[in-house]
């Protein structure tokens, strides 16, 4: 039970690592496409709304600091305790 947080501190940094290792790879295949003057309307309200979904790399960032956050207050507050 005491080395829970320093496991949850470990898996939240894996999780924010391979986030960012993730998006890198991600990122460099899909550079989006250029909105021109012979796209139909249909065509460019969806680009648009590609472009506005935040992708799943970004949800394991999150998922990695909101692990290290509760890590270092499970700890905060077992010291104050």
């Amino acid at each position: 039970m005491i080395s829970y947080p320093w496991y949850l501190l470990a898996f939240g940094i894996l999780l924010v690592v391979g986030g960012y290792l993730l998006a890198e790879i991600m990122g460099s295949r899909d550079q989006g496409r250029v909105i021109d003057a012979n796209m139909d309307d249909d065509e460019i309200e969806e680009e648009l709304k590609r472009e506005q979904r935040m992708p799943a790399t970004s949800y394991v960032i999150v998922l990695g600091y909101l692990c290290i956050l509760v890590s270092i207050g499970w700890r905060l507050l077992r010291m104050f305790r």
